[in-house]
């Protein structure tokens, strides 16, 4: 996002004064106090101004215009006291000491040239929060959003209907400017084809194209992986995200995911990879979660039924699983064990369910350098042959033959993940008290995706680029701010660029493609860590959601 410069921050200043002066009221009704915490912000610089601006515009909405005594901020400061805490016993902890009825808090994050801003409030009274979000395409919409977000609470929170001259608010888009456009071409002597306004991609002419994204509400979510799948049948896709120690099920309606489920964990071990597939044919998909401590696995799949409800297939099965299509095979359950001297032993095999766990079956024909998460399979140059595309350990984009022959390996990083099995550091187990031995971390790299992006009728490759020089150069300290999603060809002697996402302010952990029927069109969602560092490990984190609208038939325009 671009800095404020001192006129712009003075506009800023001054539109926030007239719009608390002129703004029109919410219909008072709703009586009490209400204490606004200070909006924290997830931005490369300082924006204390900007959400000082957000935190007095807010206060003076639902104030007045509500009929709520907003608590004197000097009074919220004194008793706040320190950082904004992120767990919901503390919040109420200090809406109590303050005595309010009602209490605020929130963030503002910069994404590319975009804000988001997220917000709670908190009933005192039962203890509970709702969530609201709005989003802002540049700081020229800021208080516009701003608006919305207030209009919004009064109307969920506190039954205030919003008055026609305020349903048409302005909704995130791409700035009217110049286009900087968001996709990056690997030729720079192709022209840049920009359609429709900035672009969150750079593409070359005849590639497609896609245009603004959207974004989910932040979540405090350590997102290990993500899955989308119709768990109950209603004919609606369920937003499945992993953190750690549990699955997590959302559902989605349109930018704005509600939890409706939880389903824990094996105690002691840590979830580092979900899938979703039919395996039993009972046309309800099964929930494949792959667990681990720093020995062993202790992975587990179930059928969600509701809330945290879930009728087990099988846990403690000690085997990494992935449900993954084989061509020519369709959707099996694969799975890798342990070994007493590394987190992986050698050999993919195919696994059968055999009572309340599984067993394996024929193993897959895969070379011994590739583990269970690091491959895909497909046809890359229609010729009726397969080829491995693999990403190793160090970060390397490989396609090799079926029989393990190397037809080309990347010169550029690819990947990048803070994922890992084995490493005694991955439960911060001290050596000292378990005695047990550090088989070293076996990295769990972002899935490969391939599918035809271009409408040309061969199979490419979509796969993460987390940026951070020192992470490839630390073996154990793992740290990704920003990162890029890549679109890539074979050429016949190469993988090479088709477009590539302007730079993410984040780390991507993990993304997925649903085209549509037609396989015209597609979107393309991102899971991201807004921000961290290698120490922040075992703290929970915040997560949220990118989602590109992608043209998946080939542009002819000149």
């Amino acid at each position: 996002m671009r800095r404020f410069f001192p006129a712009a921050r003075l506009f800023f200043l001054l539109a926030l004064a007239f719009t608390l002066l002129s703004a029109p009221a919410l219909a008072a009704e709703k009586s009490g106090t209400i204490a606004f915490l200070p909006f924290t912000a997830n931005a490369p610089q300082d924006m204390s101004y900007l959400t000082s601006g957000i935190r007095d515009m807010l206060a003076s909405r639902l104030g007045s215009g509500v009929g709520l005594t907003v608590i004197d901020k000097g009074l919220v400061d004194k008793a706040l006291a320190g950082p904004v805490p992120t767990q919901n016993e503390a919040l109420l902890k200090i809406g109590r000491a303050l005595r309010a009825d009602y209490l605020a808090t929130g963030s503002l994050t910069a994404l590319g040239g975009s804000l988001s801003l997220d917000a709670k409030v908190y009933d005192l009274a039962t203890g509970t929060p709702q969530s609201f979000y709005a989003t802002a395409a540049g700081e020229n919409e800021i208080i516009p959003a701003i608006d919305n977000l207030a209009w919004e609470i009064g109307e969920k929170m506190f039954g205030q209907k919003r008055p026609a001259s305020a349903l048409a608010q302005p909704q995130a888009a791409a700035p009217a400017q110049a286009p900087q456009n968001q996709y990056l071409t690997a030729h720079p002597d192709r022209a840049l084809a920009v359609r429709k306004g900035a672009s969150p991609f750079i593409y070359s002419k005849g590639i497609n194209s896609a245009f603004d994204f959207s974004k989910s509400q932040n979540m405090k979510l350590s997102l290990q992986y993500m899955e989308l799948a119709d768990l109950n049948g209603d004919g609606a896709e369920e937003v499945i995200l992993a953190d750690r120690e549990s699955v997590q099920i959302y559902k989605r309606d349109g930018n704005r995911f509600s939890k409706v489920g939880q389903i824990p964990g094996p105690k002691g071990y840590r979830i580092h990879a979900i899938s979703v597939a039919d395996l039993n044919g009972n046309g309800k998909p099964e929930i494949y979660a792959s667990a681990a401590d720093t020995q062993n696995p202790a992975s587990f799949a179930c059928e969600w039924l509701e809330g945290d409800k879930a009728n087990f297939l099988f846990r403690d099965a000690k085997w990494y699983v992935r449900a993954m299509e084989l061509p020519g095979e369709g959707m099996v359950l694969a799975g890798q064990r342990s070994d007493t001297e590394k987190a992986v032993a050698p050999g993919i095999h195919r696994l059968e369910l055999n009572g309340d766990t599984v067993k394996p079956a024929s193993r897959i024909e895969l070379p011994e350098s590739v583990n269970l998460f690091e491959f895909t399979i497909a046809d890359l140059d229609n010729d009726g042959s397969r080829e491995i595309i693999a990403i190793d350990q160090y970060d390397r984009l490989q396609v090799l033959r079926a029989g393990g022959t190397s037809l080309w390996k990347s010169d550029e990083f690819y990947g990048g993940t803070t994922r890992f099995i084995g490493g005694q550091e991955a439960l911060g187990i001290s050596q000292k008290v378990t005695q047990v031995q550090d088989l070293g971390r076996i990295y769990i790299p972002s899935r490969i995706i391939v599918q035809d992006v271009n409408g040309d009728g061969i199979q490419d490759v979509i796969i993460n680029k987390n940026l951070s020089t020192s992470s490839r150069l630390f073996r154990n300290m793992k740290n990704y701010p920003s990162g890029e999603i890549h679109a890539l060809t074979w050429n016949g002697i190469a993988l090479t660029e088709l477009w590539r996402t302007r730079k993410i302010d984040g780390y991507i952990v993990d993304y997925l493609l649903r085209p549509n029927a037609e396989k015209t069109a597609a979107e393309l969602l991102v899971g991201i860590i807004l921000s961290g560092s290698p120490l922040d490990f075992l703290s929970e984190q915040t997560a949220t959601v990118l989602m590109y609208q992608l043209d998946l038939t080939k542009n002819t325009e000149e």
